[in-house]
């Protein structure tokens, strides 16, 4: 019975995403889809480096850097999975809680239920990375195998860390203090930093350092089988003995979750209707990281600023009650940050370096600080009810995104800055009069988007072809138009750089002053597209 419900919930996914190529947008969504796949393929066709500027001898070369990289790379990605997920490993929905849980299933049959739906999405996933992943790094069959089983390990060692969490919640009477998380984050990003510090062969050698040690050896055995699947050349008994050993790690995982949930049952139901509310606020709101809703009745008065206080007020009670835990991660990762990209200079060219900064600092963080008119699109009708001007209300939306963004940037730029001497320190310290004016140009494109074409922020499914097209035409426009404003500051400042004999003093003051104004040019954009902007739509 379980069989054929699962059957019939593919069989309806499968005819929704159909449903979606039968209009035109998703039809252009598939096919930017499509273009953006073929292009990546021809791109990791060519053996490059990753962590330097020089390419490859060859594709024994590259193998060895993934067989090198890869185990801490997944043991980095269990990790992840585990501090970032926000409610129950194995969770089920409110109609599948009142459908199946009433039927004649055992929970048994329910966990493997479960855990085939997840396994059909780590399918899929696993054919693109067989598309995207170089050919020559293994064969085809071994780089499916490879990614499907790495999948599934990583769903299945989150579940197991998730259950016995659980467990050993019920068994805590003492209340963890986030004073105390805090404490503890911070003397980690402290012995870390240290720790990079006195490697003299930068992350490459800590890397290789930590690899080679007891500890390492015994954290990273596990990952180090999935990686053989990876790369072995023969299919027996190389890839046979590598999968069947994989495949064994994941069916005692798999045990051990039958095992634990035994003990977990109540608290696992619980935590699952939580999750689906607060996946339902993520949904209308955008809020990906869905925190539980916070009402503290606030004794501080906002500034009123001509209306524009309160707006902004608002939105930053929201960001520091609900969502304290998304900041707080992101200023974390700033101050590690810093150390880690000085560290990986040696490893690592600068654009790389440069070019995930602006990954994290254009899709990533406006992607999870939603502080502004994404995350009011249900309440839209409020802001147009409030006696103010469209400009106003534009400016206050703004401030808490672009302040936000701005602490964890400047704190990046300190922590990095701590580490460098002499021309690159200069550098990245003249960088940081720009960053609020980079921010209010990202977070007013960011809205103005927003406004004109209304879509919501969170993915309907695991293969949603819209929102996947919709969010790569979105980055690749929002990325034009940042390097255009960028360019336009900076070819202002070369004129006067030109005409002053090289004074780089004039040069920043000048490309500061252009970046400002064509920062304070997109609120006025904003301004009208919500003036214009149909309540009716949302």
């Amino acid at each position: 019975m379980l069989i054929k419900l699962l059957r019939l919930r593919l069989r309806g996914g499968v005819r929704h995403r159909l449903q979606e190529l039968r209009t035109l947008r998703g039809l252009l969504f598939l096919c930017v889809t499509i273009v953006v796949i073929v292009l990546l393929m021809k791109q990791t066709s060519l053996p490059a480096n990753p962590l330097g500027g020089a390419s490859y001898a060859g594709p024994e070369q590259l193998r060895e850097q993934l067989a090198r990289l890869m185990p801490a790379g997944l043991l980095a990605a269990c990790l992840l999975t585990v501090f970032t997920s926000s409610g129950p490993a194995i969770h089920f929905s409110p109609s599948e809680i009142n459908l199946l849980f009433s039927g004649p299933f055992s929970r048994r049959g329910l966990l493997l239920y479960k855990i085939c739906f997840y396994a059909f999405g780590a399918l899929l996933s696993s054919l693109l990375i067989t598309l995207l992943l170089p050919a020559f790094t293994s064969t085809l069959l071994a780089t499916f195998l490879g990614a499907f089983l790495t999948l599934m390990f990583i769903q299945l060692f989150s579940a197991v860390i998730g259950l016995l969490s659980q467990l050993l919640a019920g068994y805590c009477y003492v209340p963890l203090r986030r004073s105390h998380v805090i404490s503890l984050l911070f003397a980690v990003i402290a012995v870390l930093a240290w720790y990079f510090s006195a490697i003299d062969n930068g992350l490459a050698g800590a890397l290789d350092l930590f690899q080679s040690s007891s500890v390492g050896t015994l954290l990273l055995a596990p990952f180090r089988v999935y990686v053989h699947i990876f790369l072995t050349d023969s299919l027996y008994p190389g890839l046979l003995g590598w999968a069947s050993l994989g495949l064994a790690i994941n069916i005692g995982l798999l045990a051990v979750i039958i095992l634990l949930d035994r003990h977990s049952y109540e608290a696992s139901v619980a935590a699952s209707l939580k999750m689906h509310k607060r996946w339902l606020r993520a949904r209308r709101s955008g809020l990906l990281w869905g925190a539980q809703p916070v009402v503290v009745r606030s004794f501080e008065q906002p500034p009123v600023v001509g209306g524009i206080g309160p707006v902004a007020w608002r939105q930053l009670l929201t960001a520091l009650r609900s969502y304290s835990k998304a900041v707080l991660v992101f200023l974390a990762m700033a101050l590690l940050g810093g150390p880690l990209l000085v560290v990986a200079a040696a490893d690592i060219n600068m654009w790389s370096r440069v070019g995930f900064v602006f990954f994290v600092a254009v899709y990533v963080l406006p992607r999870t600080l939603v502080f502004d008119f994404r995350s009011d699109l249900d309440t839209m009708e409020n802001f147009k009810a409030l006696p103010l001007r469209p400009w106003k209300i534009a400016t206050g939306q703004l401030l808490a995104p672009v302040l936000l963004t701005s602490l964890v940037e400047l704190l990046l730029l300190a922590s990095t800055a701590i580490f460098l001497e002499g021309v690159p320190r200069t550098i990245v310290i003249c960088l940081a009069p720009f960053v609020v004016p980079f921010n209010v140009l990202l977070y007013g494109l960011e809205n103005t988007l927003f406004l004109l074409f209304p879509t919501p922020l969170v993915p309907v499914g695991r293969i949603d072809f819209d929102f996947l097209g919709r969010t790569l035409v979105d980055f690749a426009v929002k990325t034009t138009l940042l390097v255009s404003g960028c360019g336009l500051a900076a070819a202002a400042g070369m004129l006067v750089l030109n005409a002053t004999d090289r004074s780089w003093l004039a040069f920043a003051l000048v490309a500061w002053l252009a970046l400002v104004l064509i920062a304070l040019l997109i609120v006025p954009a904003l301004s009208r597209a919500y003036d214009r902007f149909d309540v009716s739509r949302s």
